[in-house]
């Protein structure tokens, strides 16, 4: 190869890389731009949340369309690696256990209806939301004003779509209407629907319908780790102003450790599976 030729390459090559590190959303507007970057920043900054080797947190969950059923409570030690996005999981209410290996979703034990692809990350976005905002493909609209019942004050609404890079248990059709203090710049909560076709099918919605929701979730609490603000407490409600049907408060957040990439990989008798991860 002409040593001009090489050159040219490798000039192509780290134009390439650096495209892939400084991988952006999309605004549909200059105001869109600035109130997102203000909540990340709000929040602790995009920075040092990326530097994060793994984040884990006790994910409890009291479902209240279960009732007394011991299945109302749901208890799980989660862990994700930020880079790749590979996890794992312990429940030990149920004895049972998820894990994600980067390419194979596996359970041991799985006791619960929603299939494992979506539990995988479900939480993670939630705990994460105003950092996941960031993502390649996420595409944010133009903000308006919403007066959320019992807040004295109209804050901005955006709603957050994704193009691509869609993560384990998402799909296309996923999306969030963000909340958002025009003060503080924190999140205040946020609707979200899930458009992951085999929860769909479980729940009887038709090929016609694409999600799941959207639900409703108001942020009651929230914990500084390191300088990063994780959403800690939250409840979700059908409307804004609804009964509640579920309760969540997120424990022990720890962003100190490197991630156990072992227990992600799938163990003997474990169950892989075989369903398409995201649906696009």
């Amino acid at each position: 190869m002409p040593k001009g030729m090489k050159g040219w390459l490798l000039v192509l090559l780290l134009s390439l890389a650096v495209s892939v590190v400084q991988a952006k959303p999309t605004y549909e507007n200059a105001e869109s731009k600035r109130i997102i970057e203000a909540m990340v920043d709000a929040h602790g900054g995009l920075e040092r949340w990326r530097a994060v080797d793994s984040i884990r947190f006790d994910n409890v969950m009291h479902n209240n369309y279960h009732g007394k059923n011991e299945f109302a409570w749901w208890v799980a030690h989660e862990v994700i690696d930020q880079k790749t996005r590979k996890a794992w999981q312990q429940w030990p209410m149920d004895q049972a256990s998820i894990g994600f290996d980067g390419e194979q979703v596996w359970s041991q034990n799985w006791q619960r209806a929603n299939p494992p692809p979506m539990m995988v990350h479900f939480f993670y976005y939630f705990v994460n939301l105003p950092w996941i905002t960031q993502d390649d493909g996420v595409i944010l609209s133009a903000p308006s004003a919403f007066r959320w019942p019992g807040v004295d004050k109209d804050l901005h609404e955006i709603t957050m779509r994704f193009e691509k890079g869609r993560d384990v248990g998402k799909s296309d059709n996923d999306y969030f209407v963000l909340y958002i203090d025009p003060e503080s710049y924190r999140l205040v909560g946020y609707q979200y629907a899930t458009g992951y076709r085999p929860f769909l099918t479980l729940v009887g919605l038709p090929e016609e319908r694409k999600v799941f929701g959207p639900l409703w979730r108001t942020i009651t609490r929230y914990q500084e780790v390191d300088g990063l603000l994780f959403p800690a407490a939250f409840h979700t409600s059908p409307e804004a102003d609804e009964r509640i049907v579920g309760n969540h408060v997120i424990l022990n957040i720890d962003i100190s450790k490197p991630f156990e990439a072992e227990k992600a990989t799938m163990p003997a008798g474990a169950q892989a599976y075989a369903g398409p991860l995201t649906t696009h």
